[in-house]
């Protein structure tokens, strides 16, 4: 589990356990049967928070990636300016 999703998931567990100590057993489908409006909005609710996620650890991977490139594109030129450097000490030492 990366970074953001163990942060997701604690934020959602930090939800859960709020509504766990604030929502009465059954509270619910109680609400829901009575509101059906709000079944409709909480199921919305829940397929944005899923979509949302999905988004985050898309854009974490992306993130990750560009890390990633910039390190492998400093590396590379280190490497290329040492190897630059590498003849010139070379010719040096020869003409010494």
């Amino acid at each position: 589990m990366n970074p953001v999703e163990r942060a997701l998931h604690q934020e959602l567990i930090g939800l859960l356990d709020r509504l766990a100590t604030s929502v009465p057993d059954g509270a619910i489908e109680a609400i829901r049967a009575a509101n059906p409006n709000l079944r409709t909005r909480l199921d919305d609710a829940d397929a944005k928070l899923a979509a949302l996620r999905a988004t985050l650890l898309d854009d974490y991977g992306r993130w990750r990636r560009a890390l990633e490139d910039l390190e492998n594109l400093w590396a590379l030129g280190a490497w290329r300016s040492a190897a630059a450097e590498e003849p010139a000490e070379h010719s040096a030492a020869l003409a010494a």
